[in-house]
Parts: structure tokens; C-alpha cells; sequence
């Protein structure tokens, strides 16, 4: 009796465990895919912070690019680096802004040099003389020219920032219409004479051939510098590069 009484409470219990209405459990994230994802989290933020960190370097090194050359003896502006001059065949630090250079002057900032870059057809102008290139004068600054296949310092010069070389010396980049430079500039034509070169708006010389004394019509600077490379007389040619005639030769 106490066995059947035994078996039927078995029965009972087992029949109400199994009866009841399972419960629905929620699938649990796995700790470690939770780990994983904090993996990937730490593992981007790693890349961005080595992206940053590349850049930071990247910009460290143009840094160091553009004053690596600073004092590097020169004979052009394209041998001291981007943003460079060569002075007094030094690399020195070119402009950046027209607020850097002298009153009238713009800054081209391809060439990293002072200059007029409206005027004389925008000769001197970033699109026209782009960097690798220089910008120089006519004899007297009556006009202004840009090499930009072969530079050189027989064409270039190596002048001071706010000043252009103008076959032979280093004169200021633009004349004054104040007190007038430009027959002093150009002191050494004789037809016109230098007394009828005049400082035009644009800070560029120009011959008035209507007052007295001048002539209209007739060539501006006439006593023409000779080329490198073709002959010269010695003590009568004026040599384009400034320098003297050697052997019956200008270079």
C-alpha cells in the first residue's frame, strides 16, 4: 500500500512539472561576442587614431620640406624648395600673402617672390609664371618678362624680396610715381634719352615721346644687350646676363 501511495505521488509530480507552460527565455548575448565587439570598436578607433597620427607626420614633414633648405647656397629660386627665394644666393623664406610685401607689390605665391603681377599683360601673374619659373625685367623696367623653361641666374638674378633683376643689376620691383626713378633707370638709353622715361600707373617705365626733346617712334633702350652665347665686342657689347664679354662671347 505504502509502494502504490509512492508511485502515485510519483506520477503527480511528474505530471505537473511536465504540465507546466515553459517559460520563454531570452537569448542571452554571448560574453564573448560582446568581447569581439568591443574588440572591433578598440581595433577602428586604433586605424583612425593611426590615420591621424600618418597625417599628423605628413603635415610635420612639409614642414620640415620647406625650411629644410633655408640657408642652402643657391643660384635659383627653384633650387631652395617650394615657397623658397634664392637671395644673394641664399635660400631664404618666400612670401605667402600680398600683407608680406611692399606697398603696390602682390605676392605670386607659386614663386614665393614680391612682383607686379597685373600688369605688363599679367606677365608676372601665378598663371602666367607659374612655380619653377622667374620673373624678370626689361632693361630700365620698361616691361616685364617670366622664363619658365630654363631659369638661371644669368636671367634671374638672385635679388632681394621686393626687388627684379633686370639683365644686370637688382632694382626695385616696381618704379615710383613719386619721385620718379625711371630716368635714372633708364640713364643709359640715349634715343629716346633718359630724361623722357616716366613712372606710369602701373609702376612700369615708359618713354613719353611727345615732350620736348623725345622722339616719337623711335626704339626704347636702342643700345640692345647681346645674348648669352653669341659674340660680343669686349668693352663696347653690354652683355644681356650682366656679365662682362669673355673672349668675344657673352654667357
Amino acid at each position: 500500500m505504502k509502494k502504490m501511495f509512492y508511485v502515485l505521488t510519483a506520477v503527480v509530480f511528474l505530471f505537473v512539472a511536465c504540465g507546466e507552460d515553459p517559460t520563454t527565455i531570452k537569448p542571452q548575448q554571448n560574453d564573448t561576442d560582446s568581447v569581439a565587439d568591443e574588440d572591433a570598436v578598440d581595433d577602428e578607433d586604433v586605424f583612425q587614431d593611426n590615420d591621424t597620427a600618418e597625417a599628423q607626420d605628413s603635415d610635420a614633414d612639409a614642414d620640415e620640406a620647406d625650411t629644410e633648405n633655408l640657408d642652402k647656397i643657391c643660384q635659383t629660386d627653384k633650387e631652395c624648395g617650394t615657397g623658397n627665394i634664392c637671395v644673394n644666393q641664399k635660400c631664404q623664406k618666400g612670401c605667402t600673402s600680398d600683407s608680406e610685401c611692399p606697398t603696390d607689390l602682390q605676392c605670386n605665391q607659386a614663386l614665393g617672390r614680391c612682383l607686379l603681377i597685373y600688369v605688363s599683360e599679367r606677365v608676372c601673374h601665378p598663371n602666367n609664371c607659374p612655380a619653377g619659373g622667374c620673373c624678370y625685367a626689361d632693361k630700365g623696367l620698361t616691361g616685364l618678362k617670366c622664363e619658365r623653361e630654363n631659369p638661371s641666374i644669368n636671367v634671374c638674378g638672385v635679388c632681394p624680396q621686393g626687388q627684379i633683376y633686370d639683365g644686370s643689376n637688382c632694382i626695385d620691383a616696381l618704379c615710383s610715381t613719386t619721385t620718379d626713378n625711371c630716368p635714372s633707370l633708364n640713364s643709359s638709353s640715349t634715343n629716346p634719352p633718359s630724361k623722357c622715361f616716366k613712372c606710369e600707373s602701373d609702376h612700369i617705365c615708359k618713354a613719353n615721346t611727345t615732350s620736348s626733346g623725345c622722339s616719337a617712334g623711335v626704339v626704347i633702350n636702342a643700345a640692345k644687350c647681346v645674348p648669352a652665347g653669341q659674340q660680343c665686342v669686349e668693352g663696347v657689347s653690354e652683355c644681356c646676363s650682366g656679365m662682362p664679354c669673355v673672349q668675344g662671347y657673352c654667357y
